[in-house]
């Protein structure tokens, strides 16, 4: 069958327009997908910096507590005569009122006189503490330390219980024959004790637990995210990590609840905690993806010790992007549709013209 002219032409024009169409969408895809991820990415980044600021800022709290209290004149005959009855309700009012965990008093030789969150135990040493043994050195110290079982215990059963997480299995984490965390990260901080001569007698310590503490994510989430939802699911989160272990985040299970004693996927363990490197890219949070920053938490050591994590559901850029996509394609649509029919006209006349000239010829 003979295709006409007309037709040929058609079929070209619409072949050519088809071609710039699929060539422009995907270039136009791949522009919009790499300038809605560099977003993300540019976001979860300033949002990580907001979550170490409040980090930190807790912390520089913690020892602005403790380093005051150190020098009060009150703490010092108190530490000589190693009787606390003068000052113990006082000292107690403080912890609660600066929501400490643990407040503890030392002689100088690193003996424990008195615990104010649980009196029944004391005279036992502290000098194997590098946060004591740094007051004890007369410089005060503050910071992130991992505390064993045995030591939490000393501060009462209760707190040592805060700290148990049975652990979850999780998509992507890495693999592990443990079943239960018991150990606690705690920000801490410890100051010397002189006496009116300026001789050191002791060291004050105290702090606070992490575990299952979600005073600075939920403080991050406040000030970063406000409580934004997409589709109903909280769009931002924060998470403090312990090795690779959620100890206190506002990230959701399939329940609902906080996914405490869920881990971290194994990439970015590896990444963040094992070669000490931030991870700023997408990863598989508990039962979702997320646009996601990451970086190593350290101890006065220098050893890492967990991750601070702040992120954002994929979904609402994904969303973004396929908004973004699909406005193109319906302008360029639109565009090759009225093209074509442009061409469509142009093509019609053209050939009327040569039909009309070949008559012409034909009668002269």
């Amino acid at each position: 069958m003979r295709i006409s002219t007309k037709t040929q032409l058609a079929l070209v024009f619409l072949a050519l327009v088809c071609l710039i169409g699929v060539v422009s969408s995907l270039i136009a895809n791949s522009i919009v997908t790499n300038h809605v991820i560099r977003e993300a990415q540019e976001t979860v980044k300033e949002d990580l910096n907001t979550a170490r600021y409040v980090y930190t800022s807790r912390i520089r709290d913690v020892d602005k507590t403790i380093r005051w209290n150190s020098m009060r004149h009150v703490l010092k005959p108190t530490v000589k005569q190693k009787n606390v009855s003068s000052i113990r309700l006082e000292l107690t009012h403080v912890m609660v009122e600066e929501k400490l965990d643990f407040l503890t008093l030392v002689d100088q030789n690193g003996t424990v006189i008195h615990r104010f969150h649980n009196p029944g135990v004391s005279g036992d040493s502290l000098i194997r503490d590098p946060f004591v043994r740094s007051a004890l050195e007369k410089k005060g110290i503050s910071g992130t330390q991992i505390v064993a079982r045995e030591e939490l215990l000393k501060d009462g059963e209760a707190l040592a219980q805060r700290a148990v997480f049975r652990l979850i299995p999780t998509p992507k984490e890495k693999a592990t024959e443990r079943a239960e965390e018991t150990s606690g990260m705690v920000l801490k901080s410890a100051h010397p004790v002189f006496d009116f001569n300026g001789d050191l007698i002791g060291a004050l310590v105290g702090g606070v637990l992490l575990n299952r503490n979600y005073e600075i994510v939920d403080l991050v989430k406040s000030i970063v995210y406000k409580d934004a939802k997409h589709h109903g699911k909280e769009i931002g989160t924060a998470t403090i990590f312990m090795g690779d272990l959620r100890i206190s985040t506002n990230v959701p299970d399939r329940e609902g609840n906080r996914a405490v004693g869920t881990r971290a996927m194994k990439e970015v363990y590896g990444h963040v905690v094992e070669r000490g490197l931030p991870w700023i890219q997408r990863a598989f949070v508990v039962d979702d993806w997320y646009i996601t920053a990451y970086e190593p938490i350290k101890d006065i050591q220098g050893q890492i010790v967990g991750m601070l994590y702040v992120g954002i559901l994929e979904s609402k850029y994904a969303d973004i992007k396929n908004r973004t996509v699909l406005l193109f394609l319906l302008f360029s649509m639109t565009g090759m549709l009225m093209a074509l029919v442009v061409s469509f006209i142009l093509s019609r006349k053209f050939l009327r013209k040569n039909a009309e000239g070949t008559v012409i010829q034909e009668v002269g």
